[in-house]
């Protein structure tokens, strides 16, 4: 990660920028986004590669496309509500407690649509389009936590618009291939200690946008009407942004020594690529078996480099480690209207323990999930699913500049999903 800035005051900001990605309250693991299918989320995701059941299939694996017939639409939307409390103490960059609250619940609720649409001009060709959040994280603490001085409010979004193509090659056989386009945008605010020379804390703020590009491929195999298996890549995208930093009420003579002053700013963001294989398989028409795997390459982000145009480089070492997520499930179909889910999921956390910090603080996690689809007609279908995320107690002993953090979060997640399908 590269920025430049007019101080201290924005390498350390923009350090907060990647920091604040390392731990997220996200639907997955780092600051991934899996919630993009009411219908998956029954099943924990698992099969969600292979399953190719209704139009969600578009990001999970557009291959499966080939599945389905006609033309249609499809919208969901989940909403998370994820919990994070803190228990612990802070201390300044002189020794001094911090004095403060404790915050309540910094994780912020929100709410995630996905959107899809399918094109069939032949038997065997489709053209698919899916919009997506695939990247985001929202944490929000009290002006007057302790820990204020290593986070106040953190967000990221990615909005994802994948046009694909899906062709049946031969009877069993399908692949696809689509380009990603993606925007993300970051806001991130610090609390600034004046040190006793005001009777308040300043503030500092960024905000960063940017476009970019990447890609996805994926197969689809078919042993049988009631057997397949799909393998899907989404690529890396770099993103490099764009944006400013802005200081509040900082004491003049501080914001001097410290470089403290509004600049243009700019840094390098790769969201990792991804790379899931799924299976499905039925033992009768009634009752189905589903999986799922997925490898996030977030070792992409070993470490931060701050290049600032006044006052000291800096260098900040991550070492997150690739992920694995892993899922199973079950369908039961006890006739053509409904359709009942279940699925467990691990989902393994990209960052070591000592690199965790304020922004977000998360762990390993566990997935407990249940659904329930029901068919008015074959054109319209209404889907809803229920996870719980049992997140583990995440450790924080964080020091900046400014400070140092210490202390433990207890973290949960839970996710409502409901979906809809029109078909024409």
């Amino acid at each position: 990660m590269y920025a430049r800035s007019q101080g201290r005051g924005l390498t350390g900001l923009l350090v907060g920028v990647a920091v604040g990605l390392s731990a997220s309250q996200a639907g997955a693991s780092g600051f991934q986004l899996k919630e993009q299918s009411a219908e998956g989320l029954g099943n924990a995701f698992a099969g969600s590669t292979a399953k190719a059941y209704d139009l969600s299939t578009a990001f999970f694996n557009p291959a499966g496309l080939t599945r389905l017939t006609g033309h249609e639409v499809h919208t969901t939307g989940a909403y998370i509500i994820p919990q994070a409390h803190f228990s612990g103490s802070a201390t300044t960059a002189q020794g001094t407690a911090v004095a403060g609250n404790l915050s309540g619940d910094a994780a912020q609720d929100t709410f995630l649509p996905a959107m899809y649409g399918l094109y069939s001009p032949t038997d065997d060709l489709r053209f698919g389009l899916a919009i997506n959040v695939p990247f985001g994280m929202a944490t929000e603490y009290d002006t007057g936590w302790v820990g204020r001085y290593q986070a106040l409010e953190s967000s990221l979004h990615s909005m994802s618009f994948m046009p694909s193509v899906a062709y049946r090659v031969w009877d069993g056989l399908s692949l696809s291939a689509a380009p990603v386009f993606q925007y993300t945008s970051v806001k991130l605010t610090t609390g600034i200690n004046n040190r006793g020379l005001l009777p308040f804390d300043g503030r500092q703020k960024l905000t960063a946008e940017d476009l970019g590009f990447g890609f996805n491929v994926a197969a689809m195999y078919e042993f049988n009407e009631g057997s397949r298996v799909g393998v899907n890549y989404r690529s890396r995208v770099h993103h490099h942004f764009e944006g400013e930093t802005k200081y509040q009420n900082v004491h003049p003579g501080l914001a001097a020594q410290a470089g403290f002053v509004n600049s243009d700013a700019s840094a390098d963001l790769t969201t990792p690529d991804v790379l899931s294989i799924g299976a499905y398989h039925e033992f009768t028409p009634e009752w189905a078996v589903v999986a799922d795997v997925a490898w996030t390459n977030w070792s992409l982000f070993d470490e931060l480099r701050v290049d600032a145009e006044t006052g000291a480089d800096s260098r900040t070492v991550e070492n997150w480690h690739d992920t694995v997520f892993a899922s199973i499930g079950g369908i039961w179909r006890p006739n053509e209207n409904w359709s009942f889910r279940a699925g467990f999921a691990y989902d393994m956390s990209p960052i070591p323990d000592k690199h965790r910090t304020a922004r977000i603080p998360g762990a390993d996690r566990y997935w407990l999930a249940s659904g329930v689809s029901y068919a008015f007609e074959d054109w319209f279908k209404v889907d809803f699913g229920y996870t719980h995320i049992f997140v583990e107690d995440a450790s924080v002993n964080e020091t900046t500049a400014q400070g140092t953090l210490v202390g433990t979060y207890e973290n949960s997640i839970d996710v409502l999903s409901f979906g809809a399908k029109l078909r024409f």
